[in-house]
């Protein structure tokens, strides 16, 4: 009876409560009525986010509905300061949410309401600018992220003298720096920090910093010291400080397991995820899970992998992951998916184990599509092929032990996965932007005109270093990402997943293709031949070969021919050396037509010239040069292969020639017998020095089948930018984006076209390269300096080959033979550092260039043919008298 009653009491008191509720819900609503009956938008606003406070578990919903229902935009100052409250709140709960990007975009969307409207009351530094560029650090978007961090500090000086909010700036600009690995940068800005004398609290948000940093340099005593006294100085008496305090045990814990302290590091970990718990039940999503991942690394540093496991489980759960299907990228899933990899390694369960790194690369591929700088994509490469290289290890032994081909297939997706995925993004992005739906489109006229002012700046940053362009530059670079994500979420033109999961190697040439991974511990070579994979082959000693790479290439080509004219020999031998190392052990059949996809460092070096036995000759002519046996050709990756490409329909050539080199009056004679020798096989459009410049270029450039470039290349700035000397201009590599049309094929005849800085995990950033990103078929470049009379003589025989047999590919073989097999004033310019340095990059492909006219032979026709006329007119008059 007395159990009837309390539950009859229960019930009463739910009732009561639920009326309550009701009661307060119909008086909200009729507030809000009367406000929008007045047309107050402002205290409408307020009065909602009040409600959505109150209740953060549920506040992004409420903030998004308050989104939708508003029945006009803000017109007055305080509608406008109001709604710009709105949008960072719900950018705030989004945070917390564990939503990184659904922050970063309604942030972005404060940040430009801020800019339109200049509501210049409104605390922007505190409220949008730094917690934008804390999320853009958290995505890895670190050019952004010191973007934002910079204008913060320059409006904190501006408008609000605040030392202790300037400090806290320069504490997040050092972690942006500590993440792009510029430690020197990072202790800077700690320094700086330090050097306001802001007060305790942010004292210990730049020493935890400093520690992290600390951490990056190895210095883990140091490191230790730091952040034991950081914990001491500390109390969690509210949610900010409990927040830093929970900072600093992480950072602990982190030393300890680099320290092998796993029980100090386990210790530790737990005391911040208790400070979570305690101070943050329902919010700080991403902090809780990279703890709980960090605790599973210990447990794994311990031996217990299943214990590992199962704190991975709770981060994918903390992150919202019940499913494979819902993976978005978010480092915090990369990390833990590599935890649970190498966990299952453990267990040998090696299928599962890949099953996580290939998860892991998808949740990073999702992180990559958000990035806007092209650096920061590279800079994600080099770190993506060390997750790569884990699964190609287990992929090669998950193949050995049984045999199953779809263990080589997956080899392949991830070598592809590691080469020239920025290349690909910009040929796809340069594509899609030529297509009708989106020219016209006013984003995208946006686009181009920041577009040619930040090519502008650039170009000018490099001609003159002292102009201060450089703040102007990241102002628009940051415009020019939002537009160009705005483009791409209308548009959905870069479909990342198809990227590397999509090969397709049955659409490929019927010849051999063998693609290179050269990895950390191990290089792979992938031998395809007649659209199927016939083997993948593992070798061994990558340091030896690494080694022996970079020390032939330099001493061979980079450095001059001085090595190999001095000692033939030892170069016969050291290419003989090469040979072996990387490709004998393919075992290519003779008279095979190749085509090498490069990794790394193989990048610089050209296959013709290698020797494929060890039969020394003193005639380098008889030497036995593997262009001998075989035609090879090159490409960036598969996939870039295979885009589709933005060809010209036209037919024609144009050739541009500088025959003087910067105002010197001297004629390089060497160019110019290169034009003359040209003229005998291609007719089409010949420009000599004052009529060679940018604007003739970009003319030409778009209606040219295909386009021969005769001048000089290097790299210049303090980017390394490959450039093309024009003689009074230059022409960058940044400047060639989203040409309507681009030819077939680029001959770039100057030195060291195909030569660049190598992004690990990406390629060598070239001007060949800059041409395929905008939608060249394939480019003729070069990988060293090239000999100017053999460049001349090579090309000219090029072109001939190529009128006779419309394959470039093979008509550039051609040209090398011939040059090989000709004899020569001296045997040393049989060398193949005076005729191998071009290389064919890209899709082989038939082009028939139209010939020039043969004014001689058609003079003497013409001759004879009046002739004939007249002869056969004096007979028929002749005759006709004799008739008479």
């Amino acid at each position: 009876m007395l159990c009837r009653y309390f539950k009859y009491l229960c019930l009463l008191l739910l009732l009561s409560q639920s009326s309550l509720v009701f009661a307060q819900n119909d008086d909200l609503h009729n507030r809000l009525n009367g406000f929008k009956a007045k047309n107050d938008l402002t205290n409408w606003i307020y009065e909602q986010l009040d409600q959505a406070n109150e209740n953060p578990q549920k506040a992004t919903i409420a903030i998004l509905k308050i989104q939708k229902e508003r029945w006009r935009n803000a017109k007055t100052a305080e509608e406008r300061f109001a709604w710009l409250n709105l949008l960072s709140t719900l950018a705030y709960y989004q945070l917390l949410d564990g939503n990184i990007f659904g922050s970063i975009n309604s942030y972005e969307n404060a940040l430009s309401f801020f800019r339109k409207y200049q509501v210049l009351d409104y605390d922007v530094v505190e409220y949008i600018l730094k917690p934008l560029g804390n999320n853009y650090t958290r995505l890895g978007d670190y050019e952004r992220a010191l973007f934002i961090q910079k204008q913060s500090i320059e409006f904190q000086q501006y408008y609000n003298e605040d030392i202790n909010k300037t400090a806290a700036i320069y504490c997040n600009m050092a972690i942006s720096y500590r993440s792009m690995a510029k430690l020197e940068d990072a202790y800077k800005a700690i320094n700086i920090g330090l050097a306001l004398k802001p007060d305790n609290f942010r004292r210990i948000m730049l020493n935890n910093v400093y520690a992290d940093v600390l951490f990056d340099d190895k210095n883990y005593s140091k490191a230790a010291t730091i952040i034991e006294t950081n914990i001491g100085r500390q109390k969690a008496n509210n949610a900010e400080t409990a927040y830093w305090l929970m900072s600093s045990y992480t950072t602990a814990g982190n030393v300890y397991l680099q320290q092998q302290q796993t029980t100090k590091a386990n210790t530790a970990y737990l005391k911040a995820l208790q400070l979570l718990n305690q101070y943050y039940p329902h919010s700080r999503i991403r902090e809780r899970a990279n703890l709980y991942t960090q605790i599973g690394e210990t447990y794994l540093a311990q031996g217990k992998p299943k214990e590992a496991i199962s704190y991975g489980q709770q981060t994918l759960a903390t992150l919202g992951i019940n499913k494979t299907k819902n993976i978005y990228g978010d480092n915090k899933l990369v990390e833990v998916f590599m935890l649970m990899a190498r966990a299952n390694l453990k267990l040998k369960h090696p299928e599962k184990a890949l099953e996580n790194i290939n998860l892991s690369l998808l949740s990073a591929d999702k992180i990559r599509s958000e990035f806007a700088a092209d650096r920061t994509k590279e800079r994600l490469q080099n770190y993506l092929k060390q997750i790569a290289e884990q699964g190609i290890s287990i992929s090669y032994q998950l193949y050995e032990q049984t045999k199953d081909e779809n263990y080589l297939q997956q080899i392949l997706i991830l070598a592809e996965q590691s080469k020239s995925r920025t290349l690909l993004d910009q040929m796809q992005r340069n594509q899609q932007s030529v297509s009708k739906n989106i020219k016209s489109d006013s984003l995208f006229l946006r686009k181009q005109q920041l577009e040619r002012s930040i090519s502008y700046l650039e170009k000018q940053a490099i001609e003159e270093p002292n102009s201060n362009t450089t703040k102007n530059t990241e102002a628009l670079k940051y415009d020019l990402a939002l537009v160009n994500k705005a483009l791409s979420k209308k548009y959905q033109y870069l479909n990342t997943e198809d990227y590397y999961t999509n090969i397709q190697i049955d659409k490929l040439p019927n010849h051999r293709f063998i693609e290179y991974f050269i990895g950390e511990e191990n290089i792979y070579v992938i031998n395809i031949n007649q659209n199927k994979i016939e083997k993948v082959i593992r070798l061994p000693y990558v340091d030896k070969v690494k080694l022996a790479l970079r020390d032939f290439v330099k001493t061979y080509f980079h450095n001059g021919p001085n090595a190999m004219l001095n000692s033939p020999k030892a170069f016969f031998q050291a290419s003989y050396q090469i040979y072996e190392l990387i490709l004998a052990p393919i075992n290519v059949k003779p008279n095979e037509q190749l085509t090498i996809i490069p990794d790394g460092i193989l990048g610089y070096l050209s296959f013709d010239g290698l020797m494929i036995n060890n039969s020394y000759s003193e005639n380098i002519s008889k030497w036995p040069f593997l262009i001998k046996t075989h035609a090879i050709d090159y490409a960036f990756s598969i996939q870039t292969l295979q885009t589709k490409k933005k060809e010209t329909t036209s037919n024609t050539f144009a050739g541009l020639f500088l025959t003087h080199n910067n105002g010197n009056k001297a004629e390089l004679k060497a160019i110019k017998t290169e034009a003359e020798l040209i003229k005998k096989y291609v007719a089409g459009d010949f420009l000599f020095n004052d009529a060679v410049n940018a604007k003739s270029f970009e003319q030409l450039f778009a209606k040219s089948k295909l386009m021969h470039i005769g001048t000089h290349a290097y790299l210049t700035g303090p980017s390394n930018e490959p450039t093309l000397d024009f003689g009074t201009e230059k022409m960058y590599l940044f400047e060639l984006s989203a040409k309507q049309n681009s030819p077939s094929l680029v001959v770039l005849s100057a030195c060291q076209t195909a030569d660049g800085i190598l992004a690990n995990g990406e390629g060598i950033i070239s001007l060949s390269r800059g041409f395929s990103a905008i939608g060249t078929s394939a480019t003729i470049a070069s990988l060293w300096n090239v000999n100017d009379d053999a460049a001349a003589i090579i090309t000219a025989n090029f072109y001939q080959n190529l009128s006779e047999t419309g394959n470039p590919s093979e008509a550039l073989r051609q040209a090398k033979l011939n040059w090989i097999n000709t004899p020569k004033a001296s045997n040393a310019l049989l060398l193949p550092y005076y005729w191998d340095s071009l290389i064919y990059m890209g899709k082989n492909q038939e082009i028939h260039l139209p010939t020039p006219k043969n004014w001689l032979t058609y003079s003497l026709i013409t001759c004879l043919i009046i002739l004939c006329v007249a002869t056969y007119s004096f007979m028929r008059r002749k005759n006709r008298k004799s008739f008479k």
